[in-house]
């Protein structure tokens, strides 16, 4: 028995018209619009600009965060004068200045120093700016208990000068001392040269020649190779064992 079978097709929607044309193309066919952005177009310059200045700032908040937790120098500002205990080092080392200054000159006579704003500076025995540094110049003047070195004109000592200005008014360009002037002359000469390199102050002729340096340790170590009771004494000092240095 033969059976029939009946389907129903339902015919294919038409397509509504997506243009004047009235095509009649299925929906299967219809071409996809991509939407227009107008509003990138429009403001492409002004985006490209904030996007610029944002980069700026943020490459300045870097630089002054490395320059602010990461510096490259520790500076340690200390005004001119004579060294205080109170305003101490603390070992922090300042870098000599990186851009030339100004030369303070005290010229090649009394008067003219004097006309240049320089006076006498008994512990190096020189005429210095007011600028210069002058530490321990008070240590030394008053090393020989609380009264300035006897100075003389000549070897003889038939001709004693009476404190320190005349000493630097003397125009015949020399003076005689005793050892003990001298010793602590280097001594104290050798203590402004520490501090003064370390705070990067200024350097005056005799500071920064190696030549002085070398003068006054030699002559300080040539006077200690001199045979000397108290200096001989086995325990004339004591000392400490248990002692690490660290450097930087």
């Amino acid at each position: 028995m033969d059976m029939k079978f009946s389907k129903k097709y339902q015919p294919v929607p038409k397509a509504e018209p997506d243009d004047d044309t009235g095509s009649d193309a299925t929906v299967t066919n219809r071409r996809r619009r991509h939407p227009s952005s107008p509003f990138l177009k429009q403001n492409l310059a002004a985006i490209t600009i904030s996007s610029l200045l944002l980069i700026l700032i943020l490459l300045v908040i870097t630089i002054i965060a490395i320059l602010t937790f990461e510096p490259l120098r520790e500076v340690l500002i200390i005004k001119s004068g004579t060294y205080s205990p109170a305003a101490g080092l603390h070992g922090q080392r300042q870098c000599l200045p990186t851009t030339p200054r100004t030369t303070l000159s005290c010229g090649n006579s009394t008067t003219e120093a004097e006309s240049l704003g320089c006076k006498y500076d008994p512990l190096s025995a020189c005429w210095l700016h007011q600028l210069f540094p002058h530490d321990y110049s008070k240590e030394f003047e008053t090393f020989n208990a609380g009264k300035p070195f006897v100075y003389y004109y000549d070897e003889a000592m038939t001709h004693q000068m009476k404190d320190y200005d005349e000493v630097g008014h003397n125009t015949q360009g020399f003076y005689w001392a005793s050892l003990r002037e001298h010793l602590v002359h280097c001594l104290y000469l050798l203590r402004r040269g520490h501090d003064v390199h370390m705070r990067g102050d200024r350097l005056d002729d005799m500071l920064a020649k190696m030549e002085h340096v070398d003068h006054c340790t030699n002559f300080l170590a040539n006077w200690f190779k001199r045979p000397d009771p108290e200096l001989d004494n086995p325990v004339g000092t004591q000392g400490t064992t248990n002692c690490f240095m660290s450097c930087s």
